[in-house]
């Protein structure tokens, strides 16, 4: 029973990840609106698309693209920055840090700054190998 309630909301935060993304650009000229796997639409804050563009220099911003995915890691209190090296190089000029692994004060310090441009899921490492054998995911 618990695996498959396992296996249901598993499934159900892989469908809510994005289907696509646009570029800082893109945002900034108006496109704040995206689709989501489950066919839901998730909408950008326009506030802090501008506030990321004041950090993120003009001639990345058609290299970056959001939402940033960030992905929890098992080792606790540790999350890691999935996309490309734009994406990555963005997230550390807001933080002022360029490691790949970030800790949780730096995510809540992101998710209070830009909590619709972020979105979390969890690491292939986060699920335990025999829940992936059993449910087969």
């Amino acid at each position: 029973m618990f695996d498959k309630i396992f296996q249901i909301g598993l499934r159900d935060i892989l469908d809510s990840m994005p289907a696509e993304y646009v570029t800082l650009k893109e945002a900034l000229d108006g496109k704040l609106e995206i689709s989501l796997h489950n066919g839901l639409k998730h909408r950008f804050d326009i506030n802090e698309v501008k506030k990321i563009s004041s950090v993120v220099p003009l001639y990345l911003w058609s290299m970056v693209r959001i939402p940033f995915i960030i992905v929890k890691l098992q080792t606790p209190g540790e999350y890691s920055i999935n996309g490309s090296e734009w994406d990555r190089k963005a997230i550390s000029m807001v933080l002022q840090d360029s490691r790949t692994v970030i800790s949780v004060g730096q995510m809540e310090s992101l998710l209070r700054e830009f909590k619709s441009l972020i979105f979390i899921t969890l690491g292939y490492d986060s699920i335990s190998e025999e829940s992936i054998k059993e449910e087969g995911l």
